[in-house]
């Protein structure tokens, strides 16, 4: 099957022109069709709940992704030897570290 882009249309007959009727009912000869476009631009209209998205991305392109000011102190105790979590520290975070992944893994 084959679909016909201009079917209808005559070789030599030009399909950017129209034949105009009046209101009297006589033809004119054949012009060129113009078409006015107003060229008003792009417009979305968000809800509510995408424009508070979109702000809290925004807010959160500006938050460090290390928080320095955690970091340092525990980095200090590590590197003088004073730092030593508990078996239960370290097992608590074992344990939220799988949920987190694991959470993250399903949706």
């Amino acid at each position: 099957m084959r679909i016909e882009p201009n079917s209808g249309v005559t070789p030599g007959q030009s399909t950017e022109s129209v034949s105009n009727v009046t209101n009297s009912g006589s033809s004119q000869a054949a012009r060129p069709l113009q078409s006015t476009v107003q060229n008003s631009g792009d417009q979305a209209n968000l809800s509510p709940d995408a424009l508070q998205l979109s702000n809290l991305s925004g807010a959160l392109a500006n938050v460090p992704t290390i928080r320095q000011e955690r970091v340092a102190p525990l980095a200090q105790s590590v590197q003088s030897g004073a730092y030593a979590p508990s078996n239960q520290q370290i097992a608590q975070a074992l344990v939220r570290d799988f949920r987190s992944t694991n959470a993250a893994a399903q949706a």
